[in-house]
């Protein structure tokens, strides 16, 4: 199985909605994003923050799509620690799927601490 197929069967797993090539059409109050990499192994998407990635637009709308260019899927951790060497940014998240909690009563709440739909858009190079 190609790296892309495992992401693409890994992340659909963890809840995210994975499209190829085009933007779904999902209305207003939508944060858009461009993932820094993929990870195959759990189907994360990578997101470093910067002046033009700010967090906010990953966490706080009720919607995220992510931008992942295929040719940015890893196989794992190892290889993302590898890539990013020593020039770690000031924030790096690895999103699996949206916000999930199940701190009240044990019971499993979707999009309490971040977004409750989210997509990955896989762009060829």
């Amino acid at each position: 199985m190609s790296l892309v197929d495992n992401f693409t069967a890994k992340a659909d797993a963890a809840g995210f909605r994975v499209h190829r090539g085009e933007m779904p059409e999902l209305g207003e109050d939508v944060g858009v994003s461009t993932a820094l990499f993929g990870l195959a192994d759990t189907g994360s998407v990578v997101l470093a923050a910067a002046p033009d990635e700010p967090r906010a637009a990953s966490l706080l709308p009720w919607t995220h799509v992510t931008r992942l260019r295929e040719d940015r899927i890893l196989p794992g951790l190892a290889e993302l620690f590898e890539a990013v060497g020593a020039e770690l940014p000031s924030a790096l998240a690895i999103v699996t799927g949206p916000s999930r909690s199940a701190d009240i009563e044990q019971k499993l709440a979707v999009g309490v601490h971040g977004p409750g739909e989210v997509h990955v858009v896989l762009l060829r190079d």
